[in-house]
């Protein structure tokens, strides 16, 4: 629920499954494994008429902003069918300590073996716009790759 309802930080999701497999589960989750807020977060956008609809038409108009823009940055946005996606950018780690001095955080995919990517995903088209905003004006994107 975390990526297709556009809840991030919470931690939520759920599982359907036969009962031998919930029992499995049962056994090694933590007893704290969801919090009050994510519980009512979860409550809500389930009874909330085309909630999931909506969230992935913005998801999906601000990840197409995303990936124009940086490719018109001269970034290569990797292909994604999910609600994030890899562009390769020279040394992440650098690209990532310049945008976080702008106070935006992304993630490097060194912990993956690809130390020249980050990954990205799309939130409020206003976050977006700023995203790209502080790539430009720190011209990090220009010794990319």
């Amino acid at each position: 629920m975390t990526k297709d309802y556009a809840l991030a930080g919470l931690r939520l999701g759920y599982a359907v499954a036969a009962k031998p497999i919930i029992s499995i589960l049962e056994r090694v989750r933590p007893p704290w494994n969801v919090n009050a807020v994510a519980q009512k977060a979860g409550i809500f956008v389930l009874n909330t008429d085309n909630y999931l609809e909506e969230c992935n038409t913005k998801i999906q108009e601000a990840k197409s902003f995303m990936a124009r823009e940086l490719t018109s940055l001269g970034l290569s946005p990797l292909p994604s069918q999910t609600n994030f996606f890899m562009v390769e950018v020279g040394n992440a780690a650098n690209f990532r300590q310049a945008l976080l001095k702008k106070g935006i955080l992304v993630r490097d995919c060194a912990s993956f073996g690809l130390p020249d990517y980050i990954r990205l995903a799309p939130r409020t088209l206003p976050e977006c716009q700023r995203l790209i905003a502080a790539i430009k004006e720190t011209g990090v994107y220009s010794r990319a790759r």
